[in-house]
This record gives C-alpha cells, sequence and structure tokens, in this order.
C-alpha cells in the first residue's frame, strides 16, 4: 500500500511537470504567427502506474520567426537599387549646384579679366580727342598802321612816283574752330619698373583664383559623399533599431502572458518593459537622426524638402580599400596636389609682385610723348585763317611726384606684413594638413581591422541567437533571455554596418587629405 502510494505521487509530480512544460513552450512559441490547440487531460490523474489513463498533450504551433534572417531581407532589400543614389552621381550634383563653388567660378573670372587689363597696360597710351566750338564775334583787333604800296608785288622795287598809301594792321576774326587731335605716350620707365610686375601679380592672382576653384569643388565633392555615406548609414540603423523595437515589443506581450499563466515574474515583465522603452528610445533617435541625414543630403542636391531617396550601391559588400601609404609617402603627395597650399603659395607670389611695383613709385617716371593736330585754324599758325592745318609734335617728359616716395613706401610695409601673414597662414595649414592626412591614414587602417573585428562579433551573434533560439524552442531558455541574444546581434549588425560604411568613409577622407580626388572633379 505504501509503495503504491509513493508511485502514484510520483506520476502526479511528473504530470504537473509535463504541463508545465507545454504550457512554457506553448506561450513562448507565440513570439511568431502562433496556433497553438492543446488537447485536454485531466489535471490530477489516480490511475496506477502504467495506466492507459495517464495524462497526455499535444500542440501544434508556428516556431518564432527567424530576426536574424528578417533582418539581413530587410537590410538587403534597401541596397543596391536599381536607379538609387550612388556617391558619384551625389557629389556630381552637389558639385554643379554649390553655390560655394559658384562663388569661386566668379572669383576666377574676375582674375581672368585683372590678366587682361594687365596685358594691355604694354601698349602705350593713345588718345583720340574731336572738338568744336563757336565763339563769340568781337571786333577785329587792329595793330596799327603801315605804308604801303597798292598792288605792288613782294621784293618788287618801287618807283619814285609810287602811290603810298597807310594800310591799317589787323587779324580776322575766325568764330568757328574744329580740331582733331591724336595723342600717344609711351611710359618709358614702366615697361621696366611697373609692367612686368604687375603682369606677373595679375597672373599669380589668377592662379589663387584656380587653385581656390578647385579647392572649393574638392571640398564639395568630398562633403557629397560624407553626407550620401552618413545619410546611408542613419537609414540603415533606422530600420535595425525599428525591427528590434518590434521584436521588443512582441516580447513584452508574451512575458504578460506568461505572467498571466503563471510562468513569470513581475520583475521579468519590468525588465523586458525597459528593453522595449529604450529599444523605443533607440528607434525614435535614429529615425531622427535618418530624417536629418536625409534632408541634408536633399539640402546640399538643392532639391525640393521631402525627396525620397533610394540607396544605389550595395554598401553591405567590404569595399576594396586601398593600400595606406606611410606617413611621409603621404604627406608629399598632399603637398604636390592639395590646391590649399598651391593658393597659399600663389597668393604669397603675388603679394610679392606687387611690392615690387611699388617700388616705381618713389622713382621718377619717364615718357615718351608725341601729338598730331589737325585744326581749323590750326593756332600753330600766325595769323589764324579759316582753313585746316595738320602739325605734329615729339618729345620726352620726366616727372616725379614728391608725395608718392612716402604714399608707396607706406604701401610697401603693409605687403610686407601680408606676406609675413600669409607665411604663418601657411604654417598653420600644414600643420592641420598633416595631421589630417595622418588621421586619414590611420582610419584606412583601422577600417580594414573594424571590418573584420564586426564579421566576428556577428557571426559569433548570430550563432549565439541560433543556440538562445533553439533552446527557447525547446523549453529550456526564456523569452528575455531570447529579446537579449537579438539585441545583442541587432547592434552587432549594426555595428558591422558602421565598419563597412565607415571604410567607405576613411576611403574619402584619405583620398581628399592626399588630395587623389583633384584629378576627379579638375575642370568637372
Amino acid at each position: 500500500m505504501t509503495k503504491s502510494t509513493t508511485m502514484g505521487r510520483r506520476l502526479t509530480n511528473g504530470a504537473r511537470a509535463a504541463l508545465g512544460l507545454c504550457l512554457l513552450v506553448l506561450i513562448a512559441w507565440e513570439v511568431g504567427v502562433t496556433t497553438a490547440r492543446a488537447q485536454p487531460a485531466d489535471p490530477a490523474p489516480t490511475a496506477a502506474a502504467g495506466s492507459s489513463n495517464a495524462p497526455a498533450a499535444t500542440a501544434a504551433t508556428a516556431a518564432p520567426k527567424d530576426a536574424a534572417a528578417a533582418l539581413e531581407r530587410e537590410l538587403a532589400e534597401l541596397v543596391g537599387r536599381p536607379g538609387g543614389l550612388t556617391a558619384d552621381t551625389v557629389a556630381e550634383r552637389v558639385v554643379a549646384t554649390s553655390q560655394d563653388v559658384s562663388v569661386a567660378e566668379a572669383l576666377r573670372a574676375v582674375a581672368d579679366a585683372e590678366v587682361d587689363g594687365a596685358r594691355v597696360r604694354y601698349a602705350p597710351r593713345l588718345t583720340l580727342g574731336a572738338g568744336y566750338q563757336r565763339l563769340s564775334p568781337i571786333e577785329e583787333p587792329v595793330l596799327g598802321t603801315l605804308v604801303a604800296a597798292p598792288g605792288a608785288e613782294p621784293s618788287q622795287r618801287l618807283p619814285d612816283d609810287a602811290l603810298l598809301v597807310a594800310a591799317p594792321i589787323s587779324f580776322p576774326v575766325i568764330l568757328n574752330q574744329i580740331q582733331f587731335r591724336a595723342s600717344l605716350v609711351v611710359p618709358l620707365t614702366d615697361y621696366f619698373l611697373r609692367f612686368p610686375q604687375a603682369f606677373s601679380a595679375a597672373k599669380h592672382a589668377r592662379s589663387v583664383a584656380d587653385h581656390d576653384a578647385v579647392a572649393r569643388r574638392v571640398r564639395a565633392d568630398s562633403e557629397a559623399r560624407l553626407a550620401y555615406y552618413a545619410w546611408v548609414r542613419a537609414e540603415l540603423g533606422s530600420v535595425a533599431m525599428r525591427q528590434a523595437r518590434r521584436r521588443a515589443a512582441q516580447h513584452l506581450r508574451d512575458v504578460e502572458r506568461a505572467l498571466a499563466a503563471g510562468l513569470a515574474t513581475s520583475a521579468d515583465v519590468r525588465a523586458v518593459e525597459a528593453q522595449e522603452a529604450q529599444a523605443e528610445l533607440i528607434e525614435l533617435r535614429a529615425a531622427d537622426a535618418a530624417s536629418v541625414a536625409v534632408e541634408r543630403l536633399a539640402t546640399l542636391q538643392h532639391l525640393p524638402p521631402g525627396t525620397v531617396f533610394t540607396i544605389g550601391e550595395d554598401v553591405l559588400a567590404a569595399p576594396a580599400l586601398p593600400r595606406a601609404p606611410t606617413v611621409e609617402a603621404a604627406w608629399a603627395e598632399a603637398e604636390r596636389l592639395r590646391p590649399e597650399l598651391r593658393a597659399l603659395a600663389a597668393n604669397r607670389e603675388k603679394l610679392r609682385e606687387q611690392e615690387a611695383s611699388l617700388r616705381a613709385q618713389q622713382l621718377p617716371r619717364l615718357d615718351a610723348t608725341g601729338e598730331a593736330l589737325l585744326a581749323n585754324p590750326n593756332p600753330r599758325y600766325f595769323p589764324a585763317d579759316d582753313v585746316f592745318h595738320a602739325t605734329w609734335a615729339l618729345g620726352v617728359q620726366a616727372t616725379w611726384t614728391v608725395n608718392d616716395a612716402p604714399i608707396a613706401a607706406a604701401s610697401r610695409r603693409g605687403i610686407s606684413a601680408q606676406v609675413r601673414a600669409i607665411t604663418a597662414q601657411q604654417g598653420a595649414v600644414r600643420d592641420a594638413l598633416r595631421t589630417e592626412v595622418v588621421t586619414a591614414i590611420r582610419g584606412v587602417e583601422q577600417a580594414e581591422r573594424a571590418i573584420s573585428a564586426a564579421e566576428r562579433a556577428h557571426r559569433a551573434a548570430t550563432a549565439a541567437y541560433g543556440v538562445r533560439r533553439d533552446q527557447y524552442l525547446a523549453g529550456r531558455a526564456t523569452s528575455v533571455e531570447l529579446t537579449d541574444a537579438e539585441t545583442d546581434l541587432t547592434r552587432a549588425r549594426i555595428e558591422l554596418i558602421d565598419a563597412l560604411v565607415g571604410a567607405r568613409i576613411a576611403v574619402v577622407r584619405l583620398e581628399h587629405a592626399l588630395g587623389r580626388n583633384v584629378a576627379r572633379v579638375r575642370g568637372g
């Protein structure tokens, strides 16, 4: 009797354990699209051991969705879209519509005009003029009288009985005056002391404008590519966090059902609630970041707000990373190609030529002059007559404006100070560029290691999630543990996305730091 009672108690405990396990599996499988049907069983069996009336329970349920596969499918559908945006298309649009580049192009046109003006100054200064004057009538001036023989020829000997008369000396008054004048000035000293320096300074100014235009195009190209990859990273991260938040909300409902069935504690519910709230907050931040990134991308391309973009690049594939050069080799390449350094060097040479040109203002100047005059009446003819006469004049003229010497000296001191400022600015830019070069090299070196580490972490998180999911399906893991595994998997996938996109960003920064993108955008 005692033995039979003991065995009956063991069967009762075993049946209760089996029933609890079946209920736990039934609730856990409701993560996906779950359909549960359980056959009713006697909750308190009284039959002896081996009886055919032992409790029986069956369940036909669908397994929960594979979070890893679902995330990968959603991410794969977002990238590599035909007709979608690529970094190249974005950069081309941004450079073509950049206001900063338009300013640089206008300044380059100004510099071209100044070079043309400096070239024209080599020609002698030719001045043409024409004039007409109507004078007020005046009394015909009389200077006195002369004794003359009427009808006598010049140098003719007069007979003794010739008739002599007193003739008044007067000049005709011509009321209409017409002049055509041409004057030519050849600045002899300027050909040696001013014009070559001014022309050279203008050419250096055009070089400054050229390098500045290239620098702005390169900067716009680089910023466009970085903005594109920032948008891609934010978009993919937002998708991953949105899916993580949905899974967290589903797990919260599962745990609440488990709590109602007495298979979970309130602490379990609170823990999942905290995870769900954190996932919602992270999703909100990711969505905001994606919204800001897409608006910045539209603004850079001067497209209307709300423009919808698709990702044309397969950013989930590992990019081909260039071989990172040594610091010294990279710096030599940057010194040779970066337009900012070349613009500063050209600006310094321009100032030096301007300083040399100012020396001529402290010295006397010598000009050769020429003039041609066609006038009626011509002032060189006396007395004036109402006839056009042509005259000319050639000469050399030396002038020295004394006040120009101290003014030019002060201007030279100012330009010398500007040269020193440019030299100091060159040093500051070189220091900043050297830091940029080193940072870009380290970024490319770290990108490959970051991708490798992120891939290992993702593989480990995927394997851990698979094991936890199998345990969950077998009833040996809780919903909270599966949520933790999915959270780790999502985090690992986001880190892998960051590493893959970050590698592309590192390549863009290296190309910009070394000036390798200059050839791509020059004249584009």
